[in-house]
């Protein structure tokens, strides 16, 4: 009977210790994606007048932390629809755009925002709730009131919204 305790609680040991490595690296993951791109958001930010939680957040969000096979193939980290041209990406079959660099990828999402009718009112905001309510009423998500949830929760949780992060 002791053994057998003994046996099940190395067992449950070992799963606790799994679990903890994988929420260790999924930490990293994440804090690694954020640190990336957190400059690139930055230097959008002071261009376009977008805060740059909300650019990071949207791209996290869509790009799944930068691990989708559309962040990793196409270098598109918001989910941009548009043909592929060019580059090795030709025998892709995909209905979103490809993107030379990730960073081409941002610019173009800042771009399509400042196109938006509600940039100029919204320009130089810091008031990310109300920046990611307007690009979900543009129809940029599918489900714009889950899709609004997401992104406030992502800044939210990972203070994002805190400049010097």
């Amino acid at each position: 009977m002791a053994d057998f305790l003994i046996s099940k609680m190395k067992k449950q040991c070992f799963v606790l210790f799994l679990i903890s490595m994988l929420l260790v690296n999924s930490t990293n993951a994440q804090s690694k994606f954020f640190s990336d791109y957190r400059p690139l958001a930055d230097s959008l930010s002071a261009a376009y007048q977008i805060p740059a939680s909300v650019i990071l957040a949207v791209a996290y969000q869509e790009s799944g932390g930068g691990t989708s096979a559309i962040s990793k193939r196409l270098n598109n980290y918001f989910g941009l629809k548009g043909r592929i041209i060019g580059g090795d990406t030709v025998s892709i079959k995909s209905s979103y755009k490809y993107f030379a660099t990730p960073a081409d990828s941002y610019i173009y999402f800042c771009n399509l925002v400042a196109r938006k009718k509600f940039y100029p009112t919204l320009k130089g905001n810091n008031n990310y709730k109300k920046w990611i309510v307007a690009i979900s009423n543009t129809g940029y998500a599918a489900n714009a009131k889950i899709w609004t949830k997401h992104i406030v929760g992502i800044i939210e949780k990972y203070k994002l919204e805190n400049p010097s992060r």
